[in-house]
């Protein structure tokens, strides 16, 4: 079980328990802990291996090479995943997912393990008022029933996603 389950429910809720380092397994590797998107330019943060290994498509999958891996941020960049080294990017079309941060559209998951999309919290709000989204997350995470190391395109909990577009859903239908 991961530590950060045994945070207060509404503490990992409300993505304050990322001190665990909950939902994510650091590798430690001697390369720097950001680098430059080579397209954008976007400071990124390092991805674990094994979340390419497991969201890329098999076509792709093959061209992963023994470097430390960045996730960009960066909405209107293409690319998904890079190297400071020389070896090739992977881009949206290479994931096999639809990527949160690059991609606008109502199913794209917000929360990669429990079926959480932009639709189905925007859906929630319209009917009742509110989110439980954040909550439900953060029960299971609690469970210890969270992979967002594999699932979760950026490697890491996405409670933090969720968090700010349930916000921004929010200020949309008040």
């Amino acid at each position: 079980m991961n530590s950060c389950c045994t945070q207060p429910v509404e503490v990992i809720a409300a993505d304050q328990h990322h001190s665990e380092s909950c939902c994510l397994v650091e590798e430690k590797t001697p390369a720097p802990a950001r680098a430059e998107c080579p397209l954008s330019g976007t400071l990124s943060r390092k991805v674990q291996r094994r979340t390419l290994e497991h969201l890329l498509k098999p076509e792709r999958a093959a061209a992963i090479q023994k470097v430390q891996y960045y996730y960009c941020t960066e909405p209107a960049c293409n690319v998904v995943y890079f190297s400071n080294e020389d070896v090739p990017f992977f881009a949206t079309d290479d994931v096999s997912v639809k990527v949160f941060v690059k991609d606008q559209g109502a199913e794209v998951p917000v929360c990669y393990c429990f079926d959480w999309t932009r639709a189905r919290i925007k859906q929630q709000i319209r009917e009742t008022g509110k989110s439980t989204a954040a909550l439900e997350i953060a029960r299971e995470i609690k469970a210890g029933h969270c992979a967002c190391d594999i699932k979760n395109p950026k490697g890491e909990c996405c409670l933090g996603d969720v968090n700010m577009f349930v916000k921004e859903a929010m200020q949309n239908f008040s």
